[in-house]
């Protein structure tokens, strides 16, 4: 593929661009947790149907990745980023309107659609208009926007749940979509296209083991903070009694860690190398990820939520770049397909995560079903440290 040849001027509108498109999809995509479970089970859904519907996303989200990565190199990286704001606008209408648990989860669908055009094209976008030395910080940048999303997105939707009902999160979120939408079609204007004839599958990619052990680092990485959406707000609520303004605060904690933590596991990253510092990541969040469930008390769920996070960013800060330079030195240059390597291992992850989580909580209970995720972890982790030193 050809790359497009631009002004620094536009490779500053290209970052924040991206950078708000990733913002914007994980603050609606996180708006919804704190308001979801208490909704859906209104609406008569058991805890595994609250996995179900919080797995829809992830479900979509895997099934469109790698037909839309390889349509933003067939076609470009601008129209499939709109298209995946007009997705994000429908499904946010959807759910104000929902009034039955099966639209929720059509409406979670759509979201995942969404996601898969926005982040395929966006990150490949940057890695277009972006050379190799400057690259790595660019996405850094663009991805401080999804900390930032995830951050406020399950604070602000449970006080402006609190604040007008139902109805005013998904009013708010709209109108987020829109300056978004706007902010894209005035900035992007002018930029040119690079397009690639023909395309590869990113499942043929997953034949090299090393991109492959990186892409299970995702899927586990995805998985494990999936699991707290459907069943810790439904904890915190019996257990602390708490309102859904402060289960939405509660989930902030873990983000800010992780958000504190990443420079320093960047740095940790670069003198000891991506495969030590992912099992450490790894190890730390088979042990942290039990104390969640046994914290009764406010004080020691904060500190629980924040290793959680740090142990997290430990795990998923290295493997983007290491991502990059395992296959720049494959020689791909198909952007679209390569990011749709993480995205359909991050959704693999955000599927099998909330319906396990579920089925494991209602069949045993929810301390013994997050030492058991535990347990998995660390069963991984020897397989991941054994592949990379043999």
């Amino acid at each position: 593929m050809e790359k497009p040849t631009v002004s620094p001027k536009m490779k500053k509108a290209v970052l924040l661009v991206v950078a708000i498109a990733i913002f914007t999809d994980m603050l609606i995509y996180g708006l919804v947790v704190p308001i979801l479970p208490l909704y859906a089970t209104s609406l008569g859904a058991s805890q595994t149907e609250i996995g179900i519907l919080f797995a829809s996303y992830a479900i979509t989200l895997f099934l469109a990745t790698p037909i839309l990565g390889a349509l933003s190199d067939k076609v470009g990286r601008k129209n499939p980023m709109f298209w995946g704001l007009i997705g994000l606008a429908a499904s946010t209408v959807l759910f104000a309107f929902a009034e039955s648990f099966w639209l929720l989860v059509l409406a979670r669908a759509l979201q995942g659609i969404a996601a898969a055009a926005t982040w395929t094209a966006g990150l490949a976008l940057l890695a277009d208009v972006y050379p190799k030395e400057e690259r790595g910080k660019a996405m850094g940048i663009a991805l401080s926007g999804q900390a930032a999303g995830m951050l406020l997105g399950p604070t602000m939707g449970g006080w402006l749940y609190e604040l007008g009902g139902y109805h005013l999160p998904f009013i708010i979120a709209a109108a987020i979509a829109l300056l978004d939408g706007l902010l894209r079609l005035i900035l992007l204007r002018d930029l040119p296209e690079a397009v690639k004839e023909s395309t590869t599958s990113p499942f043929a990619l997953l034949k090299n083991r090393e991109l492959l052990m990186i892409a299970c680092v995702v899927l586990i990485g995805a998985a494990v903070p999936s699991i707290l959406e459907p069943t810790l707000p439904l904890f915190l609520e019996e257990t602390l009694h708490l309102s859904p303004g402060m289960i939405g605060l509660l989930f902030a904690v873990p983000t800010i860690a992780y958000g504190v933590m990443a420079p320093i596991i960047g740095s940790m990253s670069t003198k000891i190398g991506a495969a030590k510092t992912i099992a450490i990541g790894l190890i730390a969040t088979a042990i942290t990820f039990p104390l969640v469930a046994l914290s009764t008390n406010l004080v020691t769920q904060l500190l629980a939520l924040a290793l959680l996070g740090a142990s997290m960013g430990t795990v998923l800060t290295p493997c983007l770049s290491h991502l990059t330079f395992i296959t720049d030195k494959l020689q791909i240059n198909a952007y679209g397909v390569t990011f749709a390597i993480y995205n359909i291992a991050y959704s693999i992850g955000m599927m099998v995560g909330p319906l396990t989580g579920s089925i494991l909580v209602q069949q045993f209970n929810f301390t013994w079903g997050y030492t058991i995720i535990g347990a998995v972890v660390i069963v991984f982790t020897l397989f991941f440290m054994r592949q990379k030193t043999e």
